[in-house]
């Protein structure tokens, strides 16, 4: 009986300790540590989850912005690994979170009427218009220099020098003793006067010469022109010949301005087109001028070409040999325009992330652009952009580096094009445009078009030939055109619908492993599958765009279909999958 009580003790005991555990894990204080199934507000967990690294040294991780330790970079937000849901390398998916600490903001891109801005940089020369040689017309000795150092100032009709001549002494003689017989012999005196006139002396200086009546053995030299003294050629004493040159004079009221333009700016050059010149002394404000001259010949050391500028100085605040810079607008045409802020410049082709919206954030696509000169604040694109996209103008280099991070393509790990010989590569944009014609009227559950397309397919075929491509994807290419070959020659036996269709399965198979591995040309490609087709076995086909027209069900079920992978030009895709393979078809 007293077993049984104690036993009964402990029992009511250990269900008193069991209650006791119980009801601690119910009613725990509110600071422990929350279950799993507790909720916490969602911008608690979104700035929790946020880790910031660096974009050059990637080790570096912390839970706060700040500094790289390493290199002193700003640290960049770096999103959970479900915001990369994206197994496409070119897209690179942030939250919301990431986006704000990185301060990325987007902006529709727009097509406005400009042209580059192209800015080039030269220096000062003289105007070789306004300048005037002062040369000997006589032989002689310099008795006197008045001009006797170079850089003064000199004004049209001042005395520079006096020479000695012994011949200009004996025209002078001449000259009287022909003006004692001017009225009987009128032509000998008219001779006379202009022997001195030659010798470059003035109608004033032979009036004298007549006035006084007697010859003199020296005479002045005066300026023709007022300007700067250059050079002077000789000194006091110094023996001249006929023709030597003794002074040259400058006038500065008109400068060149002569500009380095290196070979991709001279295709927006042209003589009469206006630039702004900037020089240190005032940088804020601008000396208009105008293109007077493009040389046609590129310097072999310098691989630039001189662009002369006519500039008006007439307060001489330019001077020959001083360095400027200067912005010449090109011609105006229709062309989209984009922030330099948004621009990863890398060279000629360059990058820009363009927006596309998501449930939980935004995706940026890597897209290489190509960028032509600079208008301002923006940059002209020449390819590769369209008129209404949206993409990051700030905050890029966030979104590059966290790109770069997760291993999709960025800045510095571009994706590898493939080069194709250009007479091949015009070909293959031909031979896909036919297959695209083929496809769109199979849409349209057009069988005429259908065939004619065909015809122009296999002509197309037969114009690129078999052994069009060299190099490593000559086999490849061998391969590609008899798998093409087989399959145009069988739709174009068949004379419905239903029978071109079964066709065009291993057609399209054929220019989808293409676009793998080739890369798509002239523009984007999307492989698009339905699984409808084939008795639910599903079948893909290429397109030029991304709306589903199906071209197995045209309008039965023209939007069946979605787009499973996406090709750029002359970028073979990381990773697609395969298409189902042909002997696996079942009709």
């Amino acid at each position: 009986m007293k077993n049984e009580r104690t036993k009964s003790i402990l029992i009511y005991l250990a269900l008193i300790a069991l209650g006791l555990l119980l009801g601690w894990l119910l009613f725990a204080r509110p600071d422990r540590e929350l279950p799993d199934h507790e909720h916490v507000h969602p911008g608690v967990i979104a700035q929790a989850d946020v880790e910031y690294t660096c974009s050059m040294h990637p080790q570096v991780r912390q839970d706060e912005p700040g500094d790289c330790p390493i290199c002193g970079m700003d640290l960049i937000a770096v999103a959970d690994d479900d915001d990369h849901q994206h197994d496409d390398p070119f897209l690179f998916t942030m939250g919301e979170s990431p986006m704000t600490w990185a301060n990325v903001r987007t902006q529709r891109v727009e097509a406005i009427h400009a042209g580059p801005t192209l800015r080039l940089t030269g220096k000062v020369a003289v105007n070789e218009r306004e300048t005037r040689l002062i040369t000997a017309h006589f032989p002689g000795r310099i008795e006197r220099l008045y001009a006797d150092y170079t850089g003064r100032f000199i004004r049209e009709g001042e005395r520079l020098a006096t020479i000695y001549s012994p011949e200009l002494m004996q025209a002078q003689q001449e000259l009287l003793q022909a003006a004692i017989r001017k009225e009987e012999q009128p032509r000998l005196y008219r001779a006379a006067r202009e022997r001195l006139r030659l010798l470059n002396l003035t109608p004033a200086q032979i009036e004298q010469i007549e006035d006084r009546g007697q010859a003199s053995a020296t005479t002045d030299v005066y300026a023709t022109r007022s300007g700067y003294l250059t050079r002077r050629e000789v000194s006091e004493g110094d023996y001249v010949s006929t023709g030597q040159t003794i002074f040259a004079i400058a006038g500065l009221s008109n400068v060149w301005v002569e500009l380095d333009a290196y070979e991709d700016h001279l295709q927006h050059i042209r003589p009469g087109q206006q630039a702004s010149v900037q020089i240190p002394a005032r940088p804020a404000n601008g000396i208009a001028g105008k293109v007077e001259f493009v040389d046609p010949f590129v310097n072999p050391q310098t691989r630039a070409a001189r662009v002369r500028l006519t500039v008006a100085n007439p307060d001489h605040v330019l001077k020959p040999g001083m360095l400027v810079s200067a912005t010449v607008s090109a011609p105006a045409a229709h062309q989209v325009v984009v922030p330099a802020t948004a621009v990863l410049w890398t060279g000629k082709q360059s990058v820009v992330y363009v927006k596309h919206s998501e449930h939980n954030g935004f995706t940026f696509e890597f897209r290489e652009v190509e960028t032509g000169g600079r208008t301002g604040d923006d940059y002209i694109i020449t390819s590769g952009l369209s008129e209404g996209e949206e993409i990051a103008v700030h905050g890029v280099f966030a979104i590059d580096a966290s790109a770069q991070l997760r291993g999709h393509f960025a800045m510095m790990a571009p994706p590898e094009r493939i080069e194709l010989p250009q007479p091949f590569k015009d070909n293959l944009e031909s031979l896909f445009n036919r297959y695209f014609e083929v496809k769109n009227a199979l849409a349209d559950d057009n069988p005429q078009d259908a065939l004619q397309a065909g015809r122009r397919l296999l002509q197309q075929l037969e114009t690129t030939g078999q052994h069009a491509l060299p190099g490593e994807h000559h086999v490849f290419w061998m391969e590609q055109y008899q798998a093409i070959h087989e399959s145009i020659t069988g739709f174009l036996a068949e004379d419905d619908l239903p029978g071109l269709r079964i066709h065009f399965e291993p057609l399209s198979e054929a220019f989808i492993e293409t676009a793998r591995t080739l890369g798509a040309v002239g523009q984007t490609f999307h492989v698009t599958f339905c699984p409808m087709v084939d008795e639910d076995r599903g079948a893909y086909w290429l397109s030029e765009f991304e709306e589903i027209k199906n071209p197995y069900w045209g309008a039965m079920m023209l939007r069946c279909g979605e787009v499973r992978e996406t090709i750029r030009e002359g970028i073979p895709p990381a990773e697609a999958p395969d298409p189902r393979p042909m002997e696996e078809h079942v009709h």
